[in-house]
């Protein structure tokens, strides 16, 4: 999938499920759809999402395979004949008015704590290296994690890791990766490439966000969260890597512990 380096892609979630997918370019883009309503629509207050902290930037191929999700094809222009939502100004998605929870589906917002929409079933794009856009801030300072087989059994005993069944979209440098998913804890994540793409090296660090699918139901999280490959272990039947989260959000570490939650329970179902 192409880069698209004039057009930025922005996700708000709640308790890190992706809910809100924006793509913004000053003067002439401004279109989002949500899962609630997985339709494009003009707003020109989505020009104030790169100035919103909640925001989590995210690159064309994480963005394509969440629109996707929603039963939408993502193309870098603007969608043609759309309808406009006609709102106050200045726009504020930390605090949204009645009107706008309205017309985005978003009802849990402005601190109403109800489940968020689950992203409906849709296979995303498959594909092992997609160009992205540049490589987001980092945030926060990077949690130590030992290499090795060592340190994957040290950071098992403190998180227990869930093995899930999907596939992890995963920010290095300037393209996107789109790895195999074998388990995941709060701590972190193990992930599975058929391949040895040059990128993927023991040490290296990751910009995030890491944009995750658990099967087979295809739910999602988004963790707006800084990396490290931790451990590398190449062998005939791919590339085994592992990667070592920074601290998470308060957010993202409730939605993290409900979506392993909700792996166990499916694995448990077979």
């Amino acid at each position: 999938m192409p880069d698209t380096s004039e057009v930025r892609y922005f996700v708000l979630a709640d308790r890190a499920v992706p809910y809100l997918l924006a793509k913004v370019r000053w003067p002439d883009i401004a279109q989002a759809i949500s899962g609630a309503s997985p339709d494009w629509l003009d707003d020109p207050g989505l020009f104030d999402l790169p100035y919103e902290p909640t925001a989590v930037t995210v690159s064309f191929p994480q963005a394509a395979a969440v629109a996707a999700a929603w039963g939408k094809r993502l193309h870098a222009e603007p969608d043609e004949d759309v309808p406009s939502y006609i709102r106050r100004m200045p726009a504020n998605w930390s605090d949204l008015s009645p009107s706008e929870r309205r017309i985005w589906g978003i009802e849990f917002m402005g601190g109403r704590r109800a489940r968020a929409r689950r992203i409906r079933r849709a296979r995303p794009p498959r594909g092992n290296i997609a160009h992205s856009s540049d490589l987001a801030q980092a945030k926060g300072h990077l949690a130590e994690a030992t290499s090795g087989p060592v340190g994957v059994a040290i950071e098992r005993r403190a998180h227990a890791r869930v093995p899930v069944d999907g596939r992890a979209y995963i920010r290095c440098e300037h393209t996107t990766v789109t790895a195999g998913l074998a388990d995941l804890s709060e701590r972190g994540v193990r992930c599975v490439l058929p391949d040895d793409p040059p990128l993927v090296a023991s040490g290296a660090t990751l910009g995030g966000p890491f944009l995750l699918e658990a099967e087979p139901d295809a739910s999602w999280i988004c963790l707006g969260v800084v990396g490290r490959i931790s451990w590398l272990r190449i062998t005939e039947a791919g590339t085994h890597f592992g990667v070592a989260f920074a601290e998470l959000a308060n957010g993202e570490t409730e939605g993290l512990q409900r979506f392993l939650a909700a792996a166990s329970r499916k694995r448990g179902r077979r």
